[in-house]
């Protein structure tokens, strides 16, 4: 059966609520102009980030960071698989792996877990007592073709994620096909561009995915282009506190 484009309004109607919640540049500039992790906390929780960065404190490690905003994608993705007809949760569902990907690449090389991944319950339970992966876990989670090869970790997510796809019409099939076009063209301009210019092609990103969201209302395409905008968010909010984590030393 086709699925519809009906059955996502109520989807719709709560993508668009927590869009218009997300940070705008006038808060993004307000956490930059902080010096120390302290005070973009205390920035940050009186702007829109602060669902973001419940939890966290002046004492949080580099690794807490990483888990605790990887923990808030899922979360995402978890609500939004709520939200979606049934016949997209497997595919919304799947997302959650995606901040995973160079964790599991590099597990595939034989690598080491870092202390993030160990202190991750969902992650956890996927390694053992060495930090090895467990191929019978793995299996029951549908992650083993994900460890197959570690330079195809993210071709192996993609035809994972397509076969999660319902049977759907043309419209569908071309928003999507249209808005992994947009990500590829981005990955390709932003490998061959210097460090410079990494967060302008992030906001050109990020605009043209707002724009996609707005002109796409009820289609599928809008669940995953949501996930997409938060996951630049949360990108960018990484780098406002664990460069301060890293680099800028507090007084007791």
């Amino acid at each position: 059966m086709i699925v519809a484009a009906r059955p996502f309004a109520y989807a719709q109607a709560r993508m668009q609520a927590r869009c218009a919640a997300l940070p705008d540049e006038a808060a993004w500039g307000r956490l930059a102009a902080t010096r120390t992790l302290t005070a973009c906390l205390a920035e940050a929780r009186v702007l829109r980030f602060g669902p973001w960065v419940k939890g966290f404190s002046r004492h949080s490690g580099v690794h807490e960071l990483e888990r605790g905003l990887r923990l808030h994608f899922r979360d995402a993705v978890d609500a939004l698989a709520d939200w979606v007809p049934e016949g997209w949760r497997a595919a919304v569902a799947w997302t959650r792996w995606l901040p995973c990907l160079p964790l599991f690449a590099a597990l595939a090389r034989g690598g080491t877990p870092p202390p993030w991944a160990r202190e991750d319950y969902l992650l956890a339970a996927l390694l053992d007592e060495a930090g090895e992966p467990r191929p019978a876990a793995l299996a029951q989670a549908g992650l083993g073709p994900l460890l197959a090869d570690g330079d195809e970790v993210a071709a192996a997510w993609l035809r994972e994620w397509r076969g999660r796809w319902p049977r759907c019409g043309g419209a569908t099939r071309a928003g999507l096909t249209g808005f992994l076009a947009l990500l590829g063209a981005h990955a390709t301009a932003f490998r061959a561009a210097p460090p410079s210019a990494a967060w302008p092609l992030r906001r050109a990103l990020r605009g043209e995915l707002q724009h996609r969201f707005h002109l796409s209302p009820l289609q599928p395409v809008t669940a995953f282009i949501f996930l997409a905008l938060v996951a630049l968010d949360l990108e960018r909010l990484r780098a406002e506190l664990i460069g301060r984590a890293l680099f800028v030393a507090e007084a007791d």
